[in-house]
């Protein structure tokens, strides 16, 4: 994942978090102690966003290669001169 997106994910969970962690809060002044401070919830929300955030599936920008994979191992074999790759 591009650090950019990584770092925007990360800032919006954290974000997110930080939000439900205050209407807990908010919660809690009206309705006093009987209700949890949220760290039980939002906690393993979190954990759970940021796990995907490092092990999520991306969407590809590669395109199929025209011919297939005999289209491909004709480039690669131009490419690499006929040598064996990646070298031994």
């Amino acid at each position: 994942m591009p650090r950019d997106d990584l770092a925007a994910g990360i800032d919006d969970a954290v974000r997110d978090y930080e939000n439900e962690l205050a209407r807990f809060a908010g919660l809690r002044a009206v309705h006093g102690s009987t209700v949890p401070d949220g760290a039980a919830i939002a906690g393993p929300r979190l954990a759970r966003r940021l796990r995907g955030l490092d092990t999520g599936v991306r969407p590809t920008w590669a395109w199929p290669l025209p011919g297939g994979e005999g289209r491909w191992r004709r480039v690669a074999h131009e490419v690499t001169g006929g040598r064996e790759w990646p070298p031994t």
